[in-house]
């Protein structure tokens, strides 16, 4: 694991140009095994049939995904140059042959990279409504990614909810828990400013999770009783072992977060005896065709996180942190990579060229 990180603003073999074929020139944050950061010009070709060539307007940074595919942390692979950014805006420049739902000129969002232009899977975007920025509409991945613990929770009208870890996605979840009906929805984080942000985006509780009486202060909040649901956000074994420790007899745990490290579980304690169900939801369980009851496709997710910005119901305005445009990157990867707890919002928008 390396320890600290590297940025270069970029790399002689980054600047060289490809040969031959119809090809349009873009730039994109990228990195190698030696976690050094650094912008790529390079080229790309032209849309396939199903392809939508994308001017990428803003991206959202997620710092914890991107800080451990950076620097390689425990269940991330070892493909390199390492795509950065995976949640974006911008405006269409170029259909493929088969593309009938966009046009060039139409807003969308979508997964896409740190690049000023991509190709994107027709199948990955959707259109972006005319009330929502393009800096807002670029948390959809975010959006549709947290959206995938509260489908899989399967809330009930009523039901409390915590969500353990408020980070970027930790704060999408509580938002979303709240908007799907849970009640009361608690936030709990050992980092104070993040806490009193979930507390300004609605969140109904706030606790210190580094505090010994956290249990207690959950139990007061439900009468004796602990939450029903349990959002995990930040995929850390400790936090991991407090989530399934702090679930009500018979309630869910939602591992939202991606796991780093390994988890020890009393089962026949802390789950067998309980009751509770332990159930995963990373965003590769989406199917890629048809939604069905708790698996929507990305798309039908990204399209309901569209309503949800155009009617008010998320706000991720407080997310953003800090701006800046592809040549000014060095300042938001010292933030992401140096870890600093004091970076509340944890989120970026990269605007594009």
């Amino acid at each position: 694991m390396k320890e600290e990180m590297k940025i270069t603003d970029n790399r002689k073999e980054s600047m060289e140009q490809e040969n031959g074929g119809k090809k349009m020139e873009r730039v994109r944050l990228t990195s190698m095994e030696d976690g050094i950061v650094f912008l790529k010009k390079e080229t790309i070709e032209e849309p396939k049939a199903t392809e939508v060539t994308v001017e990428v307007k803003a991206s959202v940074v997620s710092p914890g995904t991107e800080r451990a595919f950076i620097l390689t942390l425990e269940n991330t692979d070892h493909n390199y140059p390492r795509i950065l950014g995976y949640s974006a805006a911008g405006v269409v420049v170029k259909t493929g042959k088969d593309v009938t739902d966009f046009k060039p000129g139409d807003r969308v969002a979508g997964i896409m990279p740190h690049a000023s232009l991509h190709n994107a899977e027709s199948k990955n975007l959707v259109h972006i409504p005319d009330d929502v920025s393009f800096e807002q509409a670029a948390f959809v991945r975010i959006g549709v990614i947290s959206m995938q613990a509260v489908r899989k929770a399967r809330l009930e009208l009523g039901e409390s909810a915590l969500v353990l870890g408020l980070g970027l996605i930790g704060q999408m979840a509580m938002q979303l828990a709240k908007a799907n009906g849970a009640s009361p929805v608690i936030g709990l984080d050992i980092v104070e400013s993040k806490r009193r942000l979930a507390k300004e985006l609605g969140c109904t509780y706030i606790c210190d999770a580094g505090k010994e009486d956290a249990e207690e202060t959950i139990r007061r909040i439900g009468n004796g009783k602990l939450p029903q649901v349990v959002i995990e956000s930040t995929g850390l074994p400790g936090p991991i072992e407090q989530a399934i420790q702090l679930t009500e007899k018979y309630g869910r745990v939602i591992i939202l977060g991606s796991t780093r490290g390994s988890t020890e579980i009393n089962f026949y304690r802390d789950v067998h005896k309980k009751g509770i169900q332990i159930i995963g939801a990373h965003i590769s369980c989406n199917p890629s065709d048809s939604s069905y009851p708790g698996y929507w496709t990305f798309r039908d997710n990204a399209d309901c996180f569209m309503r949800l910005l155009s009617e008010g119901r998320v706000n991720v305005d407080r997310l953003v942190s800090q701006r800046a445009n592809y040549h000014d990157y060095h300042d938001i990867y010292e933030n992401v990579l140096n870890t600093k707890e004091d970076y509340i919002r944890s989120i970026i928008t990269l605007e594009g060229v």
